[in-house]
């Protein structure tokens, strides 16, 4: 998009995409409370519940994660409360650009120049997968699915700023990648996932959003407990949960989380517009 384009565009305003994202996820929650099935806010969502009592006031996205078994019985029988909204998947959604579900306002959409995005306003659902108890195993499996989301996120490149590191060989991961389409890479990191969970589940006390953990490293692994042990935290007009232990569950993932980012560090995912 041109600049000109751009100051032509009427985006929709952080308040409302806001907004819009508690009223999905209070529609979501209420599914998970009609089925008692236990979940966690995750990520930033969790940081912003815990230090801000709602979203994080940049923020424009909402992460929710379930155990396994609970996060497909939600791929399947979950139907959104409006017609504006829509459970993505690769179960019920073609060329499905992520290995993960979203519920989305496909009213709205995405406007990026970096990458593809194929959805409109959205929160997140993630799926919470076993790992291997060892470091070592860890470690081969987080460089099994880091390999398949860089694939993948390569696909979807439209652009590359200069400024990134080594930006010169992601034109080469670019080719690579589209041997195969972003929805086979997803495909891929799914039944890595899968696979990995159904052989752990039973023997191992590691647990990760493994679909994602490319996004954080090896902080992303922790304990069952951690997202079995939930508590409830105010978040904006509603309630939500969060790991019962989150000052560890957030200084592992984040540091020092209770120092509020400046400047730059304030960064948006996308800006969205109504169709």
């Amino acid at each position: 998009m041109t600049a000109i384009e751009e100051q032509a565009t009427e985006f929709i305003s952080l308040t409302d995409i806001q907004a819009e994202m508690l009223n999905i996820m209070k529609d979501v929650i209420r599914f998970f409370d009609e089925q008692h099935i236990n979940y966690v806010v995750t990520g930033g969502t969790a940081l912003g519940a815990v230090r801000h009592q709602g979203f994080i006031p940049w923020d424009d996205d909402a992460d929710i994660a379930l155990a396994r078994d609970d996060y497909e019985f939600f791929v399947k029988h979950y139907r959104p409360g409006s017609e504006a909204w829509e459970l993505l998947s690769l179960e019920h959604t073609d060329n499905w650009y992520y290995s993960y579900a979203r519920v989305a306002n496909t009213h709205t959409m995405a406007v990026t120049e970096w990458a593809k995005v194929n959805n409109g306003i959205y929160i997140d659902i993630f799926p919470i997968d076993a790992l291997p108890t060892s470091k070592f195993g860890q470690r081969v499996k987080y460089g099994q699915m880091k390999y398949l989301d860089l694939m993948r996120n390569s696909t979807r490149r439209l652009a590359i700023r200069r400024e990134e590191p080594y930006w010169y060989l992601k034109w080469l991961f670019i080719l690579l990648a589209k041997i195969h389409t972003t929805n086979q890479w997803a495909r891929r990191q799914s039944s890595l996932a899968k696979h990995t969970n159904a052989k752990y589940h039973r023997r191992s006390t590691a647990r990760s959003l493994y679909v994602v953990q490319g996004i954080n490293g090896m902080r992303e692994i922790f304990p069952t407990t951690t997202f079995d042990h939930t508590v409830f935290m105010p978040f904006e007009d509603t309630q939500v949960k969060v790991p019962a232990d989150y000052e560890k569950y957030l200084t592992q993932l984040y540091g020092d989380w209770q120092v509020i980012p400046t400047g730059e560090e304030r960064k948006s995912h996308a800006k969205f517009v109504h169709v």
